[in-house]
């Protein structure tokens, strides 16, 4: 009786041997068959984290933008922009980004179909005199004309009406960052709102300390061939524009670099041609300026 159990004992040792050997060659074969689908996924995975280096932050937002732009739908351009503003601001589109923005914000600021920060002016007899209605509403000559979309403005008649819209911008000059931004009162919102910006190419500034300084535009000029004038003469129209302030005692000035290496322009920010045409139209004497220094 005891051999029959020992022979017993014997053959369920054998069995239970040949199924871990069977269940050894199964996850063998298991392994081998899954390694290749393994390899072939981590060179998946490889290839998406080497595609992914191509991305351009903003990129897919920005050209979307573009495509609003072209059909017209300008409120879904602006919430793609500074979407891309907002969140890329330092990837390669965002300067652009910034340039196309303040283009669309000016275009809507100067809109004569937004008439919330415009009045019309009726001329009457004998107080047609442009200067006097550009001063009477804080406006340049420069800002009515193109309003009216005018060449000449030198003659007005009685009962000419005429779009004026008061010049309530301010300049934060940001010489870390190199450019000049420009900010309209909104007064719904009771506050100056970013409108554009403008790249500064050089400057040459006294020491302002670690602190802002805040001060006014004293005065505007034109200068034509190295004479100068003022924005109620013709010649003022096609001259370069350039615009002073105050800082402590020291007068600098906001104006395009020099075209003569040898002429000393004075100091100041200096900024492109168009730009000092656009900034000469929209500041006026007296509009408020911010100089952050360069940090």
């Amino acid at each position: 009786m005891k051999g029959f159990i020992t022979i017993i004992k014997v053959f369920a040792l054998i069995a239970v041997l040949g199924i871990v050997g069977g269940l050894f060659i199964v996850l063998k074969e298991f392994k081998k068959d899954f390694a290749q689908p393994t390899e072939k996924r981590s060179e998946k995975i490889a290839q998406i984290i080497e595609s992914s280096s191509d991305f351009k932050r903003g990129e897919r937002e920005f050209n979307r933008a573009l495509e609003l732009i072209a059909m017209e739908q300008l409120a879904d351009a602006q919430e793609k922009l500074l979407f891309v503003q907002n969140l890329h601001a330092d990837s390669e589109y965002g300067p652009e980004t910034r340039r196309i923005l303040g283009e669309i914000n000016l275009d809507e600021v100067l809109s004569v179909s937004n008439m919330s920060n415009k009045d019309i002016h009726v001329v009457k007899p004998g107080r047609g005199a442009p200067l006097a209605i550009a001063k009477k509403y804080n406006t340049t000559l420069d800002c009515l004309m193109f309003l009216n979309g005018f060449l000449d403005i030198s003659v007005l008649h009685p009962g000419d009406e005429l779009i004026v819209m008061p010049l309530d911008f301010k300049l934060v000059v940001d010489l870390s960052s190199k450019r000049v931004e420009l900010y309209h009162r909104d007064e719904e919102k009771k506050t100056h709102v970013f409108t554009k910006e403008y790249v500064i190419l050089k400057s040459d500034m006294p020491k302002i300390g670690s602190r802002s300084t805040h001060t006014k535009i004293s005065s505007k000029k034109g200068e034509v061939n190295g004479r100068v004038y003022t924005p109620s003469h013709s010649k003022y129209r096609n001259s370069k524009k350039v615009l002073s302030l105050k800082i402590g005692t020291r007068t600098v000035q906001m104006r395009p670099p020099s075209e003569i290496d040898e002429e000393d322009p004075g100091r100041g920010v200096f900024l492109s041609v168009p730009d000092m045409e656009e900034l000469a139209m929209l500041i006026r004497l007296g509009n408020e300026v911010e100089i952050k220094p360069d940090q």
